[in-house]
């Protein structure tokens, strides 16, 4: 119980330490600047996401037009 207090308490003030840091600039270090400043030895990269496709735009459906006779007298 111990333990899951203090697992609640950490999350409650979010102490700033993120475990799953990754290195963005590639020198081998996580959250530079921070009293939690770290190494690492196998560099992460981020993966990257496919661009969106847009999808094709929708055209209005044709009018259909009535071809008007005039009938003569």
């Amino acid at each position: 119980m111990k333990k899951l207090y203090n697992k609640f308490i950490v999350w409650l003030f979010m102490t700033g330490s993120k475990p799953d840091a990754i290195d963005r600039d590639n020198d081998g270090l996580v959250q530079e600047g921070t009293p939690y400043e770290r190494k690492v030895t196998t560099v992460a990269t981020p993966k990257k996401k496919a661009p969106a496709k847009k999808a094709p735009a929708k055209k209005a459906p044709v009018k259909k037009t009535v071809k008007k006779t005039t009938k003569k007298k």
